[in-house]
């Protein structure tokens, strides 16, 4: 399987218009992802009953899943992939000396993410290529020997198969290969931090199975097809009642080093710090709303509880409808990578499930969507996909059912071989930064707040600033008492992972949602107003100042009114910089984040610009100043130049707004 070739990113120009610089990216693909999202609601997706699937084109997409295998890479991310050992080692002619050197290549990563996966055996992998079956166990003794040694366990993914033949000459014998997973052991010392984490979101539309398939996967256990399942994993009563999702819920799923997963029919959240305890590695399933009024719930889960990848949830008797839709368009906006579920496949009729399949594949193939479809069939398939998940271009697709359990194991060893999306190792290094998204008062305890820790390491003890204040908007100095991880106390948490911290003389009215725990060395202030670059998705009618949404920034949920644009109106595809000023009160906000913003359903996505903390004029120049990074104008570039790409395609209602269009375009065309 050949290796693709690496990705050009488009060049990023500056230019001046209105006031106003704006980047923008050279490249189609970059430039279509937001009418992709458009598109989301066009026909094609929403469960034709015209649409079938004959068995000629059963073998059409069965060929397209298959030529997706050709486009993936056989490791992880190129920036975190270890050399193999002969090309790291050329001179080497002993297999052990090749093999050796790659043990150690492999140690930096094993030590910085707690993972990682070998390939053995072949071309691409790590060590020497075409093994005999007896160098290749050896192989592995010599990965199990290095793995012990170092505080992990090495367990056999696939293997010992066979590859091509071992010398260039016709009849050559066959090598053998295999694939090793290396996990560090559960943290057994009192300092260890906890073991490494991944967010993953479920989304989906209403009566999807999303609660089910989280109890089903928790509770290791069967559905009995009437509500059992979910029943483990509702927080309220009136969620129980309706047998609907209302609030977010966090549900934790524990593995060992060997990739078995710790929980049993006793697993609950109040007891699953023994669970912890043991877990070499630890996924945190985020169950989120399918219901259309529970929207800005599940935009705030999407957004505040920074999810590493999403899981979209599709009943295989409903089809791609309702909010299904509008959650992929959420996920698109955010850059979280998704992969998708169809479930309920023991009821569903085998054409409504080919429609479905066939369905959900032509949304990922729309323009700006442009995801590449790969059913999930075999072990083989979930390693392929789990490792090439970073790349944000692949889509996998399970069928399961939680009744009978059909591919139910192959989600589960998706889960265990998905890797973390960010390096969280660099930005544990600097200083430490806590967002808070819930608040409690523990009797007997004190204030407790639990959120992410976004950088940094935080201990108990610590010293640091707790903002902004409902009051002043300024930042004050508090004390971290003490720290929990899943309900397990802990001497240390690090970037990448959520936490409760109890804090030191606060009262439960001094914190809210929104609010952040920052290291005195970031000098952190509250902004009452942000510049952004923002595309506008779906709107009924113009956008001009004074327009009020709610922001979904990270934790930052509240309503914002248009102060200041450099444009008089916004349709849909429209590009535009604007500026934003909170209703309510300040907010901690940074460059680089991006939000999406919504009036009842998603309206525009953008990415924060530059914050300013007082404005002598409001809106009188969008130029900003000193603030905007060169990061944030790259992850806008998408942003303005999708929007760009939108525009032409819009069709206006009467002959002014046409003439207004083609000014517009004229402007565009121009810069």
């Amino acid at each position: 399987m050949g290796r693709p070739e690496p990705s050009v990113m488009s060049h990023h120009h500056k230019h001046k218009h209105g006031g106003l610089h704006h980047g923008y990216a050279a490249g189609r693909d970059a430039a279509s992802w937001v009418e992709g999202i458009n598109l989301l609601d066009d026909d094609g997706g929403d469960g034709n009953p015209s649409l079938k699937m004959d068995a000629s084109a059963d073998a059409q997409h069965a060929g397209e899943c298959s030529d997706t295998a050709s486009l993936l890479t056989p490791h992880g991310d190129a920036s975190i992939h270890v050399p193999s050992g002969s090309a790291a080692c050329p001179g080497a002619d002993d297999w052990r000396t090749m093999m050796q050197h790659a043990l150690e290549l492999a140690a930096p990563e094993l030590e910085e993410v707690r993972e990682v996966v070998l390939e053995l055996g072949t071309p691409d992998g790590h060590g020497p290529a075409a093994l005999t079956r007896e160098q290749l166990e050896e192989c592995l003794k010599m990965v199990a020997d290095d793995a012990e040694a170092r505080g992990a366990a090495s367990s056999v993914l696939r293997g010992p198969r066979q590859v091509e033949g071992r010398g260039a000459a016709p009849g050559a014998e066959p090598g053998f290969a295999a694939d090793v997973l290396v996990r560090k052991l559960a943290p057994v010392a009192k300092g260890d931090p906890p073991p490494p984490e991944v967010r993953v979101a479920v989304i989906g539309n209403v009566d999807s199975g999303k609660s089910t398939m989280v109890g089903v996967l928790t509770r290791s256990m069967l559905d009995d097809g009437r509500g059992l399942a979910r029943s483990k994993v509702f927080k309220f009563a009136h969620e129980e009642a309706t047998g609907r999702t209302s609030s977010i819920g966090q549900h934790t799923l524990c593995l060992d080093a060997g990739g078995a997963i710790l929980n049993d029919g006793l697993f609950r959240n109040q007891t699953c710090g023994k669970y912890i305890g043991r877990a070499a590695k630890v996924i945190t399933l985020v169950d989120l709303a399918g219901h259309e009024k529970y929207f800005r719930t599940t935009a705030y889960g999407l957004t505040g509880h920074m999810p590493d990848y999403a899981c979209l949830m599709i009943g295989a008797n409903m089809g791609v409808v309702g909010m299904c839709k509008e959650h992929l368009g959420v996920a698109l906006a955010l850059k979280v990578p998704a992969f998708f579920v169809v479930t309920k496949v023991d009821i569903a009729p085998q054409h409504i499930l080919k429609q479905t399949v066939q369905n959900l594949m032509t949304v990922l193939k729309k323009p700006g969507v442009s995801k590449k479809p790969y059913l999930v069939r075999t072990p083989d398939d979930a390693l392929l996909c789990a490792r090439n998940m970073h790349a944000d271009s692949l889509a996998p697709i399970f069928l399961t059912s939680a009744v009978t359990g059909t591919g139910l194991e192959l989600v589960r060893l998706f889960y265990n071989l998905l890797p973390q999306r960010h390096r969280w190792a660099e930005k544990q290094r600097e200083p430490a930064e806590f967002v808070i998204d819930e608040t409690f008062s523990v009797p007997g305890v004190g204030t407790v707040v639990a959120g992410t820790v976004k950088r940094g390491v935080i201990a108990p003890n610590a010293s640091l600033l707790l903002g902004p204040d409902p009051g002043d908007a300024g930042f004050h100095a508090v004390s971290v008492k003490s720290i929990h991880y899943k309900r397990l106390p802990v001497q240390r948490v690090v970037a990448g992972q959520t936490a409760a911290m109890c804090l030191r003389k606060v009262s439960r009215t001094q914190v809210r949602k929104g609010m952040a725990l920052v290291d005195e060395r970031i000098k952190p202030k509250a902004s009452w107003e942000f510049n952004a670059d923002i595309a506008i998705l779906t709107h009924s009618t113009t956008i001009t100042p004074r327009y009020q949404a709610v922001i979904h920034c990270e934790i930052i949920r509240q309503a914002a009114r248009v102060v200041a644009m450099d444009r008089e109106r916004l349709r849909s595809g429209d590009r535009a910089c604007v500026r934003f000023r909170f209703i309510q009160r300040p907010e901690y906000i940074t460059p680089n984040a991006r939000f999406v913003f919504r009036e009842g359903r998603t309206k525009g996505i953008g990415v924060v610009m530059e914050t300013e903390h007082e404005f002598h004029k409001p809106g009188a120049d969008l130029t900003g100043g000193a603030a905007r990074t060169s990061g944030a104008a790259a992850a806008a570039a998408a942003v303005t130049a999708a929007a760009a790409a939108a525009a032409p395609a819009r069709k206006d209602k009467d002959d002014g707004d046409q003439c207004a269009g083609s000014r517009d375009q004229a402007g565009g065309s121009s810069v």
